[in-house]
């Protein structure tokens, strides 16, 4: 077995922030019609004229405030990065902070295969790994094209690792 070879790398798929994009396009019209609303019906003559031009603003605050989720909702899933390799499977997450979290491959005890309705429109599904490691007992690969192809590979190298490191699962 060839040490250094990744055999898959991965990362979910965008479809993961479907309810925040259908909320932040909703949001648009609802954002409008308040836009409208606080020109029509605010009592002009009793707010300090300071705090008018901030009350009007208050659309536009919360259309930056969408937008800026959105963002970052995007941003926070394309940073995730999945690789798998003989040795150890390894997951990578996090904008501002990184996060490296390895999981060695003998420790990996069993795995389900999850395609909801959704995800196999696309040809995606989640792959979900049982493993006997304390910091991360259940491991979630959202997303994913393929998944069954992705846990034949896992498995035929976990069955490897443990058989080169001479490691037997007792129940």
């Amino acid at each position: 077995m060839i040490q250094n070879t990744v055999y898959f790398k991965s990362r979910p798929s965008q479809l993961i922030n479907l309810e925040t994009f259908l909320i932040s396009v909703l949001a648009v019209p609802v954002i409008l019609l308040m836009d409208e609303m606080l020109k029509q019906q605010l009592p002009v003559q009793f707010i300090p004229a300071r705090l008018i031009e901030h009350i009007y603003g208050i659309p536009h605050y919360l259309g930056a405030f969408i937008f800026l989720n959105l963002a970052y909702q995007v941003l926070r899933v394309y940073c995730i990065r999945y690789e798998i390799d003989a040795e150890e499977l390894r997951h990578y997450s996090g904008i501002f902070r990184r996060k490296h979290e390895f999981i060695e491959n003998y420790r990996i005890k069993d795995y389900r295969v999850e395609k909801p309705l959704i995800y196999r429109m696309f040809g995606l599904g989640n792959l979900i790994i049982y493993t006997s490691d304390k910091t991360t007992p259940i491991f979630r690969l959202d997303a994913i094209r393929n998944p069954e192809e992705k846990y034949k590979i896992l498995r035929g190298l976990v069955e490897l690792n443990r058989r080169e490191k001479h490691v037997f699962e007792v129940d």
